[in-house]
């Protein structure tokens, strides 16, 4: 065996190492993410020269997501031509969504089952740990932790915001159903019913906002109705009235119910008074589809988002929320992106959705319910251009798709 092949296999298998790190480190630190992400792909690029490194990326362009995700980025890097922004607003755009381009290096660092693995397992511990210090949070301060707020109808997010909390939190949720689902030991089955039902309350009590609501909401009822619906109608119907009577309950608690009231509240009174969250949402819902009709199939361009949010929103006060960006993903490539911008991003959750049906019903369930997840994320907030939200919803993508091929791909077992 050679020093190159050495060196090529072993800058392969750190580069797989460096993705278990990202998929641990990006639930509690943006900034170990990039690092270990920029050490990833170094690794990665050293091992090139390696043969097997090569016919991993070779099939990971066979994986359809690889397709929409770099039609994506190039056309985001196409729509700079007609951007009225400047040179620094452009680049720092690009570099948000740069993650794109990236999705054929991480699947190809996927192909391996062993690392496939390690990443559920690093981002699982990850929340697991968020989880345990949510709760903690309760009752114990911690000098450490995004919030100080003990008892219960506080805010206790722990490392980032309530918003990327709620989310990663949804996806821990559906994790833990999906392997409860499995057979296994029955008191190891109640442990991950105790889990979800642990991940499920701190994102509907012990969290701010209402985007980790829609996302939970979301992705519950997604999985729960896929696996009903593999089995009979009536199982179906017991199913849909489980999941109202849980909504139910959910929604008529008094710390939802009061949350609840103030966006309505909130929606209502949009444009008057001081600026709110829903309030704002439904202005930026105006002036975006208001605009985009000016440019309907190219769009704005690249960046341009903030620079005709500064020319309207002119009240004082409103433009530091609004102008940044128009916190619903589907909205901001429709107004930069344009009609072909949107259409490649939806391209992008279709290809997810459709590989998902192709499997048997656990793992349809918790594909769906992460596509669940990844829309109402989308429909709140910014999500694939926002740091966090930008890193668990593309490198889970990655690992989703990586998974369902992967398995799919499995030589059948022979016949005994």
């Amino acid at each position: 065996m050679s020093l190159a092949h050495t060196l090529n296999t072993g800058a392969f298998k750190g580069a797989q190492a460096g993705l278990v790190l990202v998929f641990f480190a990006f639930p509690m630190s943006v900034a170990l993410a990039n690092v270990a992400l920029l050490l990833t792909l170094l690794l990665w690029a050293l091992s090139l020269g390696g043969a097997a490194s090569r016919a991993a990326l070779r099939e990971a362009f066979r994986n359809p997501l690889v397709g929409p995700a770099l039609a994506l980025f190039a056309w985001i890097v196409i729509a700079v031509a007609w951007s009225p922004a400047d040179r620094e607003g452009v680049t720092g755009f690009v570099q948000k969504y740069l993650k794109f381009a990236m999705i054929p290096v991480f699947i190809a660092l996927l192909q391996d089952a062993r690392v496939r693995r390690r990443c559920w397992q690093a981002f699982a511990i990850a929340l697991l740990f968020t989880l345990a210090v949510t709760w903690l949070n309760v009752w114990f301060d911690f000098s450490w932790t995004r919030t100080h707020n003990q008892g219960f109808g506080g805010d206790h997010t722990v490392f980032k915001d309530y918003i990327s909390q709620g989310l990663m939190m949804s996806v821990f949720a559906s994790l833990c159903a999906f392997w409860a689902t499995d057979r296994q030991p029955g008191w190891r089955r109640a442990g991950l019913i105790l889990l979800w039902a642990a991940a499920s309350a701190s994102i509907l009590v012990l969290l701010a906002g209402r985007t980790g609501y829609l996302a939970w909401a979301a992705s519950t009822a997604v999985f729960a109705l896929v696996l009903a619906a593999a089995r009979s109608r009536w199982v179906v119907i017991a199913t849909l009235v489980g999941v109202g009577a849980l909504f139910a309950a959910a929604v008529t608690s008094p710390v939802l119910l009061h949350r609840w009231q103030g966006a309505v509240n909130e929606a209502a009174n949009a444009g008057n008074g001081p600026v709110t969250s829903i309030g704002a949402r439904v202005q930026m819902i105006r002036f975006v589809l208001e605009r985009a009709a000016d440019a309907p199939l190219l769009g704005h361009g690249t960046a341009s988002y903030p620079v005709g949010a500064k020319q309207h929103f002119t009240a004082p006060g409103y433009c530091e929320v609004v102008c940044p960006h128009p916190h619903n993903q589907f909205l901001f490539f429709l107004y930069e992106q344009g009609a072909i911008g949107l259409l490649l991003f939806l391209a992008f959750i279709a290809v997810i959705v459709r590989e998902a049906w192709r499997h048997e019903p656990r793992r349809r369930a918790l594909a769906l319910a992460f596509v669940a997840t990844l829309c109402a994320a989308c429909v709140s907030h910014s999500s694939f251009w926002l740091s966090t939200e930008n890193h668990c919803l593309i490198l889970m993508s990655a690992l989703v798709m990586a998974s369902l091929i992967a398995r799919r791909a499995r030589p059948p077992e022979p016949v005994p």
